[in-house]
């Protein structure tokens, strides 16, 4: 967390000096930090799952909500937010792994220190890769319609949830913030009602029970009080690339109960051995080297494509 709040202040300093940004609302920002970091830390502890896109809209609304009409200062302020939970998040996930690897945390620290400042030069490189590679990558994806060709392959949930929040600050709806705080109000009605539920110590004894049970709290689960982050990401990211995530944890999860199944039962006398954690479980690791590898195949296609555009030119 301090890490992240130190990250924070150098931001709020270069956009207050350099970009001439309102001091109050990054700021404001920066206070948005501590408490997104432990929501978002928590989310990402237990489910692997970091919303840090809802941590960045809710971020812009509120400061447009407290008067501010200046989408640069919106945009600095939210980077605030959204970079220093990011960098925490992935920092906390990685020195829990170091110390279950029994890695020096100091010496991991620095590291990872030196692997944020590299990442922060290395992006804008990127960036200007993929831009000069794939022009349609400058174009509002906002304003075009969905089978639009040139940007098919390139549609990004976060990019529509940065370009609708920064809108919102230049051209104001009134209906906005009343669907935001309708869309909280249900988000904690629903999670809380799922929270005594799953607490109950007669439902989960009626769960165990049989068949009956076990398929009741799936539908609850997944159907009718189904979590909030859940409503969210079906709400931006389009059908064909939700089939894929819905897929991903059907096999996944299909995966873990017949590997659970294949478990020989422990001998009497005999010790258990210590469960490995979610994240480093088969599917899980196996999932993040498929993730790894699409990212390099995509950083690769785009310096060939580029390379290819300077040769032809």
């Amino acid at each position: 967390m301090l890490w992240s709040a130190f990250w924070g202040i150098g931001v709020v300093v270069v956009g207050h000096f350099v970009m001439g940004a309102s001091l109050l609302f990054l700021l404001f920002g920066v206070a948005l930090v501590f408490l997104f970091v432990m929501v978002n830390g928590i989310s990402q502890g237990i489910s692997d799952s970091n919303p840090i896109s809802s941590a960045f809209v809710v971020t812009v609304l509120m400061m447009a909500a407290l008067g501010l009409h200046q989408p640069i200062v919106g945009l600095m302020a939210a980077a605030i937010v959204f970079v220093s939970v990011s960098v925490a998040c992935d920092m906390q996930q990685d020195r829990s792994t170091g110390w279950r690897l029994g890695t020096d945390r100091t010496l991991q620290f620095r590291y990872q220190v030196a692997g944020v400042v590299m990442g922060a030069i290395m992006a804008v490189l990127f960036a200007k890769i993929f831009m000069a590679a794939y022009p349609q990558l400058r174009l509002d994806q906002t304003t075009l319609d969905e089978g639009d060709l040139r940007t098919k392959g390139w549609q990004s949930a976060m990019t529509f949830k940065m370009v609708g929040a920064i809108g919102e600050i230049t051209h104001p709806k009134p209906f906005t913030y009343k669907a935001l705080g309708i869309g909280l109000a249900l988000g904690f009605v629903i999670e809380l009602l799922r929270k005594v539920l799953k607490a109950s110590t007669k439902y989960k004894a009626f769960v165990k029970s049989g068949r009956v049970g076990y398929v009741t709290d799936f539908v609850l689960d997944s159907v009718i009080l189904s979590s909030p982050y859940a409503s969210s990401f079906g709400g931006f990211v389009n059908l064909e690339t939700s089939l894929w995530f819905g897929g991903g944890g059907v096999l996944g999860s299909l995966i873990n109960t017949l590997g659970e199944k294949a478990k020989k039962p422990v001998k009497e006398g005999e010790l258990a051995g210590e469960a490995l954690p979610e994240d480093m479980g088969a599917v899980s690791l196996v999932g993040g080297g498929l993730i790894a590898g699409d990212a390099l195949a995509a950083l690769g296609f785009g310096i060939f494509a580029l390379v290819s555009k300077l040769a032809g030119g």
